[in-house]
């Protein structure tokens, strides 16, 4: 039982972590775009989502999602045997995707505009401008505020215990209910949490002086 929450813990950070960074790239590149609708629409859902709580969203997508659709598809995902995983996945990607959206808007401000401006001179079209010039650029100038917020993400896995789904805490919890021992799986479960977030901290710092990233420097440029 214990392995299959840890299985289930980590396929939920990595699920979560590639959703919510698409999602709120997606977010952050409208709330600087030139047109007015995107950036309403990219403001609006991050100053909506990050306000409520991550523990709504799940309970949302798990008890209301399916009854804001058509009968035949709420029956559908009400039937789904791994539903509670994907409507964990969802919560937490509209929860932490606000919060990427901020980071990352906050790392195209430390951009200089000129950036932008040599790429269009060199021919590049608006879709090769973010991919090739912006985009990376954010992401290295946010790598530490962001890799902050995945650890964070990961630790609020924890929350979908709420709706049945079967990673640690769940586990640890059933474990403790069924053999009375809940100071050994809460150490266990304490444990695991450490090292993998230390693990993540480990890869944030590695990959910190592998770019050689210093915000300083960014910020003096812009100036």
């Amino acid at each position: 039982m214990m392995i299959t929450g840890v299985r289930i813990t980590i396929f939920l950070l990595f699920a979560t972590t590639l959703t919510s960074l698409l999602l709120g790239t997606a977010l952050a590149v409208m709330r600087v775009s030139g047109v007015k609708m995107l950036r309403a629409i990219g403001t609006l859902y991050v100053e909506v989502c990050r306000n409520i709580p991550a523990l709504f969203w799940i309970l949302f997508f798990y008890f209301v999602f399916p009854d804001l659709l058509p009968s035949r598809w709420g029956q559908i995902l009400n039937g789904y045997q791994h539903y509670p995983i994907a409507a964990g996945i969802l919560g937490l990607t509209v929860d932490n995707s606000s919060f990427v959206s901020d980071i990352l808007r906050s790392g195209k401000l430390a951009i200089p505009d000129s950036q932008k401006e040599a790429a269009a001179s060199l021919g590049l079209n608006s879709l090769q401008q973010w991919g090739y010039v912006m985009l990376p650029q954010m992401y290295r100038a946010v790598l530490p505020p962001l890799g902050t917020r995945m650890i964070h993400n990961f630790k609020n896995t924890s929350l979908c215990m709420a709706i049945s789904v079967k990673e640690l805490t769940w586990a640890t919890q059933n474990i403790e209910s069924l053999t009375f021992r809940g100071i050994e799986s809460t150490t266990i479960a304490t444990v695991f949490y450490i090292v993998a977030c230390g693990i993540m901290v480990k890869i944030i710092i590695w990959l910190e002086r592998y770019l050689k990233i210093d915000i300083t420097s960014i910020t003096k440029s812009r100036a």
